[in-house]
């Protein structure tokens, strides 16, 4: 049985995202794609070998040949592209961040919930086997005290990039912070409340962004991105009677290393690929593809969408931008 995918957005993320994992999972297929623009739709399709271009996204979900829907466009228009899946009956697969605030992660998930619709968020670093190994080192640093996550990455400055407009869902927050805050929520669970948040404002939108949050058991974080580089992907956990620090823990398939200092010493680890897949995005599409075809269990909890939006939610609500300073600070 194949898992046949169609593509809202003839977008540069899927190239690597969907379109290269399914080459090489033999359970899937990339069949169509849909854009705004036709004419892009169809150079995009002749470039990476799609059979079909639809005209417009109604007419893709509606395709009886496509099994999963992915969205990746930005995430402005996710909640209604996603909504239009989820009346055809669509499995969804839908890009990080998953929607621009909670209450719309909350709503199309209820609807989805309501349809008996699967739908999944592209939380792809996730997936990688680096978390079952950090999962089995984290006890011997005893019990958690503090964990300390940054994201960042150079973003390009060209007009259309969209990860510069605010108003479709860029930022610094939005587009790179949703990793080191997932990170630290799979460490240490949901955040209780952001104690201090900071955000630098260029061209529109936060182009750099730090919080400090309170997690249960008294457990402290320190999460962070910057869109102007250079590129960095480090966690650190600080326990009782160690540290363990994560070096690329967003695609480990690119390298990676884990490095746990105790009173015993300091060792190095890393990990293999996961479910035979060597990379993040690999095996985020071998997880969707187990699930929607075999019945098998998905590695995140179905509410990880809304979780992860009331993390950003949470992080944005505590940040006060003063056009004085370039910096914003509440504390």
């Amino acid at each position: 049985m194949t898992l046949r995918v169609g593509i809202i957005g003839a977008a540069r993320v899927a190239t690597y995202a969907m379109i290269a994992p399914a080459r090489a999972h033999p359970g899937v297929e990339v069949v169509a794609v849909a854009a705004r623009d036709p004419d892009r739709a169809r150079a995009y399709a002749a470039e990476h070998g799609i059979a079909r271009v639809h005209d417009d996204y109604a007419a893709l979900v509606a395709d009886p040949a496509v099994d999963l829907i992915y969205v990746a466009t930005p995430p402005k228009f996710h909640l209604e592209q996603a909504r239009l899946a989820i009346a055809a009956g669509k499995a969804l697969l839908v890009e990080k961040p998953f929607t621009m605030t909670a209450g719309e992660a909350a709503l199309l998930l209820d609807e989805a919930a309501a349809a008996g619709v699967p739908v999944f968020e592209a939380m792809h670093s996730r997936h990688h086997a680096i978390w079952a190994l950090i999962a089995g080192l984290l006890p011997r640093i005893g019990r958690i005290r503090h964990v300390t996550a940054v994201f960042d990455a150079r973003v390009s400055t060209a007009e259309a990039e969209f990860r510069w407009q605010a108003g479709l869902g860029g930022g610094a927050l939005m587009d790179l912070g949703v990793y080191p805050l997932a990170w630290v929520r799979a460490i240490a669970g949901e955040p209780l409340a952001v104690t201090a948040a900071q955000f630098r404002q260029e061209r529109g939108a936060d182009a750099a962004f730090s919080a400090d949050l309170m997690l249960a058991g008294g457990v402290t974080a320190h999460v962070a991105s910057d869109m102007a580089g250079p590129v960095k992907a480090q966690m650190v956990v600080t326990g009782s009677l160690g540290t363990l620090r994560i070096d690329n823990p967003l695609a480990p398939q690119r390298g990676h290393e884990l490095v746990l200092t105790t009173s015993a010493g300091t060792e190095s680890f890393s990990a293999p690929g996961s479910q035979g897949y060597p990379g993040s995005y690999d095996a985020q599409l071998a997880a969707v593809a187990a699930t929607l075809l075999d019945g098998a269990a998905f590695p995140l909890a179905a509410d990880d969408p809304l979780w992860s939006m009331r993390a950003i939610d949470a992080v944005r609500a505590a940040a006060i931008r003063e056009p004085a300073s370039p910096w914003a600070v509440i504390a």
